[in-house]
């Protein structure tokens, strides 16, 4: 049976750096040949295909649309699917790894991202919170903290905590 994957939360306020963090990491990770899968919320309900053909299709009453091409392959449905069978899709995918960027009440683990000051009750207000990425020095906290500029060390911080974890689950020493 395979490993399952490394599956890690970024959340923080509007303009925080979720994306900022996620790109370093699926770089980073990508870099190890790591296969890296990506979920993000859309709080807006954006349109993303506005003016295309598959919106047109979508608009003509198709519940699901799909879009291919050499390289590619898009996936429409006009559903939401919960975040737990999108995870799960990303693993049956092959992903090892899956960086969610959002869904603040969802109980897996996070890294909560400060941008100001404003925004350190963010830390206390998410469940699962195993780090904090910061744009500015903080006061000593009880969790590690990371620079917004540091996506190596993030990375590795993941890596080495999956494994505990792995290790954990298998009942071996590390």
């Amino acid at each position: 049976m395979a490993a399952s994957p490394l599956i890690m939360q970024f959340v923080g306020y509007a303009n925080s750096g979720k994306t900022t963090i996620v790109t370093q990491l699926v770089r980073y990770f990508q870099s190890k040949h790591f296969r890296v899968g990506v979920i993000k919320h859309d709080g807006h309900d954006h349109d993303w295909d506005e003016g295309k053909d598959t919106h047109r299709f979508r608009q003509a009453g198709a519940p699901l649309v799909a879009i291919q091409s050499q390289s590619k392959t898009g996936w429409f449905e006009q559903a939401a699917v919960p975040l737990e069978q999108l995870v799960a899709r990303m693993e049956a995918a092959g992903a090892e790894i899956v960086l969610i960027e959002g869904f603040k009440r969802a109980h897996y683990r996070k890294l909560a991202l400060i941008r100001r000051e404003a925004d350190l009750p963010l830390i206390a207000d998410v469940t699962n919170c195993c780090g904090i990425v910061s744009w500015l020095p903080l006061p000593p906290q009880k969790l590690p903290v990371f620079s917004i500029d540091h996506g190596q060390q993030i990375g590795d911080f993941l890596l080495d905590l999956h494994e505990q974890e792995r290790s954990a689950d298998s009942g071996e020493d590390i």
